[in-house]
């Protein structure tokens, strides 16, 4: 299965037993290049306070720039590093179980369940813009919250008096096919309901309230 990773299985196998079967895996991919530059430039402003700072037990003689090299070479990795960091939020997926969905599963403590008693009828939708812009910036609720890293499709739904939206560049058809088969299959009231409008996806043009 396409994005079925470690973590994934790893969830699978301490979830398997009262979800059941794991359907899908939606992926959403979002790198935040523009962050780059900035991450750079403060880099170079750490290794330039560190020449002017001297290092405990070092002979060396601050505020010298003795070794261009070895300063340019240190600021840019630091750059890097302090970029890499944003990585941590460019990669999300959900997982469509027999019994539900599961978001944001890296951490017990974050994990998601929403069984599918808990997902109202009628509200699973099929989102995406003809600009090819982030749908979720359109999308207006009192209660909403964000389960990916961004993209031009969206699929969203409500739970738990919230709205909850994935974003994503992958075609969202077969992460709502899969929830549909999963509630049909297991008798969820509603299921027909949840069905019924999702697909295909609505192409937003403004601001679009959900409530």
């Amino acid at each position: 299965m396409r994005g079925r990773n470690w973590l994934v299985r790893r969830v699978e196998r301490r979830l398997g037993p009262d979800l059941g079967r794991l359907r899908y895996v939606a992926s959403s991919l979002r790198i935040y290049w523009k962050a780059l530059i900035p991450c750079l430039l403060v880099g170079f402003l750490f290794g330039s306070i560190a020449e002017f700072v001297s290092p405990l037990r070092s002979t060396r003689e601050a505020g010298h720039f003795s070794d261009p090299v070895l300063f340019v070479v240190a600021s840019t990795l630091t750059g890097l590093v302090l970029w890499t960091m944003t990585l941590l939020g460019s990669f999300r997926k959900i997982l469509v179980f027999d019994q539900g969905i599961v978001a944001k599963y890296s951490q017990k403590s974050t994990r998601l369940v929403f069984p599918w008693t808990d997902l109202v009828p009628g509200t699973l939708k099929a989102v995406t813009t003809a600009d090819n812009t982030d749908p979720d910036r359109r999308l207006v609720a009192r209660n909403k919250v964000s389960l990916g890293a961004g993209g031009r499709n969206a699929v969203v739904f409500q739970a738990r008096d919230t709205f909850w939206v994935f974003a994503t560049n992958e075609d969202p058809g077969p992460l709502v096919t899969a929830i549909q088969g999963a509630m049909r299959d297991t008798g969820t009231p509603g299921a027909g309901l949840t069905a019924a409008g999702a697909l295909p996806a609505v192409v937003l043009t403004g601001p679009t309230a959900l409530d």
